[in-house]
């Protein structure tokens, strides 16, 4: 919606409206009762994404751009309704009372220290802690046994051993199967034999080694990049390149929805930093068109496959949007890499993309190369300065031998057998199709073997998680606050190692736990 500026700018109460209507609407109809100038956006349950989220939305709402700086304290709905208004050159009126600004004496009292104030000098008192401890108490007491953590005590395949019984998984990112391939496996038992279990360094003072090497080109030639390097962590790699590569006079703009690890580089980095609505590339154009000339560098941060909803960008539109406004493009390949494209080579495979349309290529061996650690790929002169200077890469030991091994392994196990991909796609596609058949609403997920089956409430996607594994089956439940309440959802994960027949097993089980009828099932 837009505010019509047709006949004048806005008065104070229209400002103020439209502010309650977003700040409403962002908190996915959470709200109970009503909004004044001074509510507090923390109150309401906006954290600093979903504030981000309310700005970007007025900044529609107003055709109007604020300047960063004045992004970070915002509070109330009155600050927002100030710094609308204050663009538009607006007055407001009785600031001190109606609208609710605060007073100019701090009214917080000193923090006091030696006091004797458990809360603060013992750490099973702090707040935080408390507060996670009653939540337990109060699902324990609802009757709901937490569904995380787990423990399995063998996995074969799809079928993992949990309580003692075999239950079919949905809880793996392990895509193409490579983690229980036994010349993957192999590979990882040959390495400790040559090199012992730790790389015992990091890589640029004497824990590199000749597999690492082979892997840092094979994962490259498998991208079709310039060069590509390995780092220990996956998240230490988003974490560390953003703040390493992107400092004050510079723009990190990401994806509402991506990682934490890439939202933590964001922050870590002295950068400015603005979220954009999820896969929305025209909004990054408009963005970038107010914004580009005021910073040195400015980088579009996206992911290749979203965890959460199974949906992917448009990449090439992205590509224009960099191009046109001479920006960056970081790509998060995490869920895409193995995933995405006939032979599972990722997103620019899929949209028949040369990488070299992009800057940042980063992605995990965790995932679908049956390993534990990251990758950056790119510009051969960008891996190399990464090598000698990025944080996660220098100051942490290097990825295991047997790691390595492993995914060197199914790099080119992947390479020899694009079947692999083929068949995922194949046993994704059954899952979501037999998914609306019965009824069930799977989102904007597509073509990804990432299937959420959203229920909108936090406590019947606990008590389905429960039902299902007492059918055989585990599911993980994402309850809020990690997604809003009516988008809470039990996620399936498929691999290439499931089979049709427990795919659609599944699908008839959680279908009828639902009470949403059965789904019919025409695979053999």
């Amino acid at each position: 919606m837009e505010v019509s500026l047709k006949e004048g700018v806005p008065r104070q109460e229209s400002i103020a409206e439209e502010v309650y209507r977003q700040v409403r609407d962002v908190a996915k109809g959470q709200l109970d009762w009503d909004l004044t100038p001074q509510t507090s956006l923390y109150e309401v349950g906006l954290d600093s994404l979903a504030r981000m989220e309310v700005v970007n939305r007025l900044e529609e709402a107003f055709s109007i751009r604020f300047c960063e700086e004045s992004l970070y304290d915002l509070e109330t709905c009155r600050d927002l309704v100030a710094l609308i208004a204050e663009h538009l050159s607006v007055s407001l009126e009785d600031p001190a009372n109606e609208a609710g600004s605060a007073p100019t004496d701090d009214p917080r009292p000193p923090i006091a220290s030696g006091d004797g104030d458990a809360s603060q000098s013992d750490v099973t008192q702090f707040a935080e802690i408390v507060g996670f401890d009653e939540r337990l108490a109060l699902a324990a007491a609802a009757g709901l046994q937490s569904p995380f953590f787990r423990v399995s005590h063998g996995v074969q395949g799809a079928v993992a051993t949990i309580g003692g019984r075999q239950t079919v998984s949905y809880t793996s990112f392990d895509y193409l199967g490579m983690a229980g391939d036994p010349r993957v496996a192999a590979a990882a038992k040959e390495a400790i034999d040559r090199f012992g279990t730790s790389a015992s360094a990091s890589r640029l003072v004497g824990g590199n080694s000749s597999i690492l090497q082979e892997l840092d080109d094979e994962i490259a030639g498998f991208l079709g990049a310039e060069a590509a390097t390995v780092f220990p962590s996956g998240y230490g790699t988003n974490a560390s390149l953003l703040g390493h590569l992107f400092g004050k006079d510079d723009l990190i703009v990401y994806d509402e929805l991506s990682h934490n690890s890439i939202v933590q580089g964001s922050l870590l980095s002295l950068a400015k930093k603005r979220p954009f609505p999820h896969n929305d590339f025209a909004f990054v154009d408009r963005l970038l068109a107010d914004l580009r000339g005021k910073y040195r560098r400015v980088v579009i941060a996206i992911e290749g496959v979203y965890s959460m909803d199974g949906d992917y960008p448009e990449l090439p539109e992205f590509i224009e949007v960099k191009n046109r406004h001479r920006a960056l493009l970081y790509v998060d390949e995490a869920h895409s890499i193995g995933v995405m494209g006939p032979s599972g080579r990722g997103i620019c495979e899929h949209f028949g993309i040369d990488p070299v349309e992009g800057d940042f290529w980063m992605g995990t061996i965790s995932k679908a190369l049956g390993s534990g650690g990251g990758y950056m790929a790119g510009r051969a002169a960008l891996i190399q300065y990464l090598k000698y200077t990025a944080p996660a890469f220098v100051f942490a030991t290097a990825c295991s031998p047997a790691n390595a091994a492993a995914a060197l392994a199914a790099v080119r196990v992947a390479r020899s057998e694009p079947q692999r991909a083929a068949r995922l796609r194949d046993r994704a596609v059954l899952f979501a199709r037999l998914a609306c058949d019965a009824g069930l609403d799977i989102g904007g997920s597509h073509d990804t073997p990432i299937v959420p089956v959203i229920l909108g409430d936090s406590f019947k996607c606990v008590k389905i998680s429960h039902e299902l594994l007492r059918h055989g089956i585990d599911a993980q439940p994402i309850l809020y606050p990690a997604v809003p309440e009516k988008a809470a959802r039990i996620r399936f994960f498929l691999t290439a190692k499931h089979t049709e027949e427990q795919i659609c097993h599944t699908v008839e089980v959680l279908a009828r736990c639902l009470d949403g009828g059965h789904a019919a099932c025409a695979g053999g």
